[in-house]
Formats: structure tokens, C-alpha cells, sequence
């Protein structure tokens, strides 16, 4: 794990604004976390994301990036701005609650956007597909602003730390830095993924652990087909 430890010491965390597309596209610590994707009637997608922190979680997030405990943690217009620079328009974003936020956007021209090209969601003319892996991980990784990055650089990704590790493993890890119920919050939490044909008529909808999906060596597709 030496080459953990090197890159946890080049760690800084800056004043967190907060990437939800990042954290609900790829799966990340949440209360509520749920990615839906839609299929349009041609060469695009609506994807519908949200994400919500228990009291702890958010208070231990604002430990460790020097906020301030009354300041929000999501801001809407940082997240309309992240999903603009990804290409989506029609964006469109609430806070449905303290510690949540949910959002939604339209993105056209899918086979030329930053996910198909990250390898994360693939259209063809009757079919629509949600990839996630270590792969797609560190691909969305590289598009990211440095705010995003060094959010994502908290939560240890194995993927982007270069080690693999299983379930037991990663929670050992995150426990040493941040404690058993930050550890918690992550490898027990469940992502709700949802995908479905232009007319909603085909549509899969499941829960994947957490902890799993961030561990895994091997990627994990979810299509439908019309």
C-alpha cells in the first residue's frame, strides 16, 4: 500500500464545491443516491441524478474540507455549471432537502459526449447502455475540474489510487482515515439505477451495493432494449 500512502500525502482538500454529477454518475457516498437514464428518440439521452449525506457524513465532509458547519454543502448553479460543461442542456437542479440535491439534464449528440467517450453510457438505435467500472471511473475522473477531483480523491477510490482491493479491504481503509460510520456510509449504501427505452415502455431498475461497485475489478453494463 506504499504507493496509497504517497498519494495520500500529496492530498489537499479546497474549499468543497461540491461535484454531484460525479458523485451520482459514478456512484458515490449518499443517503438517496439514484442515477436514471432515458433514451431518446435519436442520438441522445436525458439522465435524471440525486444525492443526499446523513447529518454525520455531511459534519465529517466539512471537517475535512475546512467549511464552515452552517454552510451548505450542495450549491444548484455549481451543479448546473458542471453539467453544462459536460454538454447537457436543459438542465435543471433542486434541493429537496438539508444535505440533498437533485438534478436532471438533456444531453444531445450522446455518441459525442464526455460519457459515451468515457465508456459510461452507449446508444444505438435500439438499445441504451450504463457501464461502470474501474475504467469508466477513471476516465470520468480525468474530465473533471480540480474541485470534483479532490472530492473524489476523499473517498480513496481504488480505481483511483491505483490498488485493488475487496470490500473488507476498502472499509479498513476508509475507517483508518475517516472512522467506521464515514466507512459505513459508503460500503453499505446502495445506488438505485434506472434505464429506460424512448417511449418508458422497457426500463430496468436496480439496487447495486456500494461497496461493491467501488471495488470491482470487472464492469457492470445495464441495458435495455426496444
Amino acid at each position: 500500500m506504499n504507493k496509497f500512502y504517497n498519494f495520500v500525502t500529496r492530498l489537499h482538500f479546497k474549499k468543497i464545491l461540491i461535484s454531484c454529477f460525479a458523485l451520482s454518475s459514478l456512484a458515490f457516498t449518499s443517503c438517496l443516491p439514484q442515477i436514471s437514464v432515458k433514451a431518446g428518440n435519436s442520438d441522445e439521452a436525458t439522465v435524471f441524478f440525486s444525492t443526499g449525506f446523513s447529518p454525520s457524513f455531511a459534519k465529517t465532509l466539512k471537517n475535512l474540507s475546512g467549511l464552515d458547519q452552517s454552510s451548505a454543502i450542495f450549491n444548484k448553479d455549481d451543479i448546473l455549471q458542471l453539467l453544462n460543461s459536460a454538454g447537457a442542456v436543459d438542465t435543471s437542479a433542486s434541493l429537496p432537502a438539508e444535505n440533498e440535491i437533485a438534478a436532471t439534464g438533456r444531453i444531445p449528440a450522446l455518441s459525442e459526449n464526455v460519457l459515451a467517450k468515457a465508456g459510461i453510457i452507449k446508444r444505438t438505435e435500439n438499445s441504451l447502455t450504463l457501464t461502470i467500472g474501474s475504467k469508466q471511473i477513471v476516465n470520468f475522473y480525468d474530465f473533471l475540474n480540480d474541485e470534483a477531483k479532490s472530492y473524489l480523491d476523499l473517498m480513496m477510490i481504488p480505481a483511483l489510487i491505483g490498488e485493488k482491493m475487496n470490500v473488507e479491504e476498502y472499509s479498513e481503509l476508509l475507517s483508518s482515515m475517516y472512522g467506521p460510520a464515514f466507512a459505513d456510509e459508503i460500503i453499505k449504501g446502495k445506488l438505485t439505477i434506472g434505464i429506460s427505452s424512448p417511449n418508458g415502455k422497457k426500463q430496468i431498475k436496480e439496487s447495486v451495493s456500494l461497496g461493491e461497485l467501488l471495488t470491482q475489478t470487472e464492469e457492470r453494463n445495464w441495458t435495455v432494449k426496444w
